[in-house]
């Protein structure tokens, strides 16, 4: 696998174009790998916020042992903050678009790259679920564009989803995994789709939990369930985590986008819309599901009760348990028949690099085939009938359970490893 000229020349920056958050944290990972980076901030006051970011973040790490002062050093030298102008960009082989998530943002923002950068560059957008193929409408060179989607936060979490859109060459694909691999991050390759493949998945695995919370399921009921199953925190921490109006904003982009229904996440807009008219737009903003002391432990917002009373008879934490991770597989195997991924493997990969999902298990589909592919069928049959359509397995997964051979077609063999 052979890097362009330019990506593969140390003396060529990586750009980065957007300083907020996820911007930093690509810029962090790719210094830490030794690579010259130029972060352009489409404001000052994002510039200088972020700067202070990246050097708390090492410093931290340097405190817990994890980072030596020489590398803090290092990568802090190799990031240069600039204001987002075409000659801060004229020498990069690679410039990543990391703004908001927003279709009209970004395809302005792709646009200007495109207009400071050489023929040969590569372009990638760290989009979390907007398709590849619609944001390569607005380049000239949509051949040379493709998905680089990390995921936060991007200096720790190992797991790049790679997207290629229906335009992207090869060339550009195959530049892209390479420079995944040599800022030592974990590629996988996706189709192009509403959401990929990681983002979709944990979607349903998040909806699935803010479903039962409307249907009287207790909060905390919910939370001990999934860390019951392995997971760090519950859904609804996580929630409150990655912003309750992000979530919100994703959802009302897929319905502006035109998306199928199932991709709108019908199961949690009203309540993350409830949340979001009440103030409640998730930890970064004061909080969420919980509250965020600014010291102590979180703890459930105590509004919520009023808002989503508990039901009388609640289901006991096996149940909540398999039906959080019935969502969440039954997703991922509607990835796999549907090609949004080619591998069982893949979908390990990325469930436990990039959801968190528990590493003890295997991932995924390895979680599915050892409770049982029969056994799962039957269990999302059960859930169907009592909780709705979603949970329904399809023609293909129940011949999976009828010909015994489960999901062993769908791993890879070991030259393709």
């Amino acid at each position: 696998m052979m890097w362009s000229n330019s990506i593969a020349d140390a003396a060529n920056p990586v750009g980065i174009v957007g300083a907020g958050l996820m911007g930093g944290g690509i810029a962090q990972a790719v210094a830490a790998a030794g690579r010259q980076v130029v972060l352009c901030a489409r404001n000052t006051d994002r510039a200088s916020d972020t700067t202070a970011r990246i050097r708390t973040s090492v410093e931290r790490q340097v405190r817990r042992g994890r980072m030596s002062e020489d590398k803090s050093r290092r990568i802090l030298d190799l990031i240069s903050i600039r204001p987002f102008t075409p000659q801060e960009l004229g020498r990069c082989g690679l410039v990543i678009e990391s703004v908001a998530e927003d279709r009209s943002t970004k395809a302005g923002v792709l646009q200007q790259i495109e207009q400071a950068i050489t023929t040969d560059t590569v372009v990638a957008t760290n989009t979390s679920g907007l398709a590849v193929s619609g944001l390569a409408t607005a380049l000239r060179r949509p051949e040379r564009f493709l998905g680089l989607h990390f995921f936060s936060p991007a200096e720790r979490m190992p797991l790049v989803e790679v997207v290629r859109g229906r335009r992207t060459l090869e060339p550009a694909l195959q530049d892209g995994l390479a420079f995944v691999k040599a800022i030592g991050k974990v590629p996988i390759v996706v189709r192009d789709g509403p959401s990929f493949f990681a983002t979709r998945v944990f979607a349903a695995y998040l909806d699935e939990a803010v479903c039962m919370l409307q249907e009287g399921v207790e909060a905390e009921r919910i939370e001990a369930a999934a860390i019951a199953a392995g997971r760090a925190i519950g859904p609804l921490a996580t929630l409150d985590e990655t912003g309750i109006a992000l979530n919100l904003q994703q959802a009302r982009q897929a319905r502006t986008d035109g998306q199928q229904a199932r991709f709108c996440r019908p199961l949690a807009e009203p309540v993350l819309k409830v949340l979001v008219e009440s103030g409640r737009c998730g930890r970064g903003r004061g909080g969420g599901f919980y509250d965020w002391p600014a010291s102590g432990e979180r703890k459930l917002w105590a509004g919520l009760v009023s808002l989503y009373p508990r039901a009388d008879g609640q289901p006991d934490t096996r149940t909540v348990k398999l039906r959080l991770l019935a969502a969440e597989a039954r997703e991922a195997m509607r990835c796999l028949e549907e090609g949004t991924i080619s591998s069982a493997d893949d979908a390990d990969t990325a469930s436990v690099l990039g959801l968190g999902f528990p590493k003890s298990s295997g991932g995924i589909a390895s979680w599915i085939e050892a409770f049982g592919i029969n056994e799962f069928v039957e269990l999302c049959a059960r859930f169907a009938a009592a909780h709705g359509e979603r949970f329904a397995p399809s023609p293909w997964l129940r011949e999976l359970a009828r010909d015994g051979t489960g999901l062993s077609k769908y791993r890879k063999t070991e030259s393709e490893s």
